[in-house]
């Protein structure tokens, strides 16, 4: 009787690593590549893969992340967007996002990216993401430098953008 528990339980661990090795080859299948995402961005503001689905979003700023943050767009979602600051990646990390990629990650947004267990990759790590003009802080940068909480961060922005 042991033995045939033991049989048994030798069977279904070999069955969930072959369904978890099956999972991450089709994942990593549906994901597009580096070079496809960088060319997704050079023509839209933010691309979600989920669900082996490709969809592209528009907008500047936060504010497409606020967008669709309500609606389980990130959940377990590979994201990538044209550049990540500490702002940003609250509000992917709120959204339970799973992967990130983006040719430019702040320092700050690489440090939530690792105290919230979120893979990341980019093209070029800086200081910090700056306004416009290069002069100063992003504004959104400036509201979250005390934030490391992304609930707390999506609710003070929840509130100023609409």
């Amino acid at each position: 009787e042991i033995a045939q528990c033991l049989v048994g339980s030798e069977m279904c661990i070999r069955d969930r690593c072959v369904v978890a090795l099956f999972s991450t080859i089709v994942n990593a299948a549906a994901a597009p590549s580096k070079k496809a995402l960088r060319n997704y961005l050079n023509e839209h503001s933010l691309v979600v893969v989920k669900d082996g689905q490709t969809n592209f979003y528009e907008g500047r700023g936060i504010k497409p992340l606020i967008n669709y943050l309500e609606n389980g767009t990130f959940e377990n979602a590979y994201v990538a967007d044209k550049r990540i600051g500490k702002a940003s990646a609250l509000l992917l990390v709120y959204g339970k996002v799973q992967k990130v990629y983006t040719p430019i990650i702040s320092k700050p947004a690489i440090k939530v990216f690792k105290d919230n267990n979120v893979e990341y990759s980019a093209d070029k790590v800086v200081e910090n993401i700056k306004n416009q003009t290069g002069t100063d802080l992003c504004p959104m940068e400036k509201k979250v430098q005390n934030i490391d909480d992304p609930k707390e961060a999506y609710e003070l922005f929840k509130s100023i953008i609409k």
